[in-house]
């Protein structure tokens, strides 16, 4: 069961690899932080070579339209150089302050930590909107409020438990109402009906399982006071400052490859599957369904009225406040520099539009 539940290339491998902290943040402290000296001269702004988090996956399903569509040359690059991510790639953030890369995507967790080993890197924009954390439990014995988790059983990872008793604490729960046991990554004991719940993303164990033959119910953290933006675009205040016109290309770019994305996610999990990570034999069905998982997370009610990628100065705080829950703890200034994007929607109005 555990192959059909695990499917090649599924983004639940990704999901336990973060867990266990193989997520290639090392290299923080870093000499430089400043990206690379200068934007070309001209409208040519030259090759882009951007990191990816992970490997050639769905997650990246915009990149890939916006190549397969030309809007990295559309707005000045001569062409596009996708540096994949995985359990052993050096960090986005190491290849930034190391000038190997121009762009990329990390997490608010780990710039707060590049940041408090001397960094200085602000997010300048999001993709997710709402975090893809959630309780998974089986629909016949259904999870759906904090308050239905008195008394169950809930595996989760060791690197998750600050999150769920964060989560627990906003809800006004003691971590002591809800017995937490060891999770890794398989959700066999959910099947087996040894734990109530499992914590995971909503883009990994509730399409595998059901693609396995399991209905779930799903507690989006998000829905309950726990609010925080990942996915997010990333740069160091040294390039915000000198670069910025090759940073709002990138993501002008961005904007539009996720905007074909939303209209089309067929095409955007065809090309993870048949194009770009062809070699890693991904399941075209799995991909879809992460792909539709991954979308509900980027167009919100926030991004329709001011695009996506944006974040509301009410979420920018929202953030803060609950990573400062996990122990993770800055300030919005710190943070975030949404600049590029104000400037980038005012010159490109048209690019709010969402399907």
């Amino acid at each position: 069961m555990t192959g059909k539940l695990n499917p090649p290339g599924g983004t639940l491998s990704r999901r336990g690899l973060l867990g266990l902290g193989l997520s290639t943040a090392a290299g923080f402290a870093l000499a430089g932080c400043g990206g690379s000296s200068g934007t070309r001269s001209g409208d040519d702004l030259g090759e882009l070579e951007y990191a990816f988090s992970w490997l050639y996956d769905v997650t990246q399903a915009g990149p890939y339209l916006a190549d397969t569509k030309g809007y990295y040359k559309n707005v000045g690059f001569s062409s596009v150089k996708f540096i994949p991510g995985g359990p052993s790639a050096v960090s986005v953030l190491t290849q930034l302050a190391s000038e190997t890369a121009q762009f990329g995507v990390s997490s608010p967790t780990e710039i707060v930590a590049a940041n408090g080993n001397g960094a200085s890197f602000r997010v300048i924009g999001a993709l997710y909107q709402k975090t893809p954390s959630c309780i998974v439990s089986l629909k016949k014995d259904p999870i759906r409020t904090p308050e239905g988790l008195k008394g169950r059983t809930i595996a989760v990872s060791d690197a998750d438990r600050p999150a769920v008793h964060a989560f627990l604490a906003v809800n006004g729960l003691k971590s002591s109402d809800t017995k937490i046991v060891p999770f890794q990554y398989d959700p066999a004991p959910l099947i087996a009906g040894q734990v109530d719940g499992i914590m995971d993303y909503s883009t990994n164990s509730p399409i595998s399982l059901k693609q396995a033959g399991y209905d779930t119910a799903v507690m989006m953290f998000g829905d309950f006071k726990y609010r925080t933006v990942t996915q997010t675009y990333v740069a160091s205040t040294d390039q915000i400052a000198k670069n910025r016109r090759l940073l709002k290309a990138a993501l002008r770019a961005d904007i539009m490859g996720w905007r074909a994305n939303i209209a089309d996610p067929e095409t955007g999990a065809d090309l993870t599957v048949n194009k770009y990570g062809k070699s890693l034999q991904y399941d075209y069905d799995n991909q879809l369904a992460c792909n539709k998982a991954e979308i509900a997370l980027v167009r919100t009610a926030d991004t329709r009225k001011n695009g996506i990628f944006t974040v509301t100065e009410a979420l920018q705080k929202e953030t803060v406040e609950t990573l400062g829950l996990t122990g993770v703890r800055t300030t919005v200034d710190a943070l975030f520099d949404m600049s590029l994007l104000d400037e980038l929607y005012r010159e490109h109005p048209e690019l709010k539009a969402l399907s």
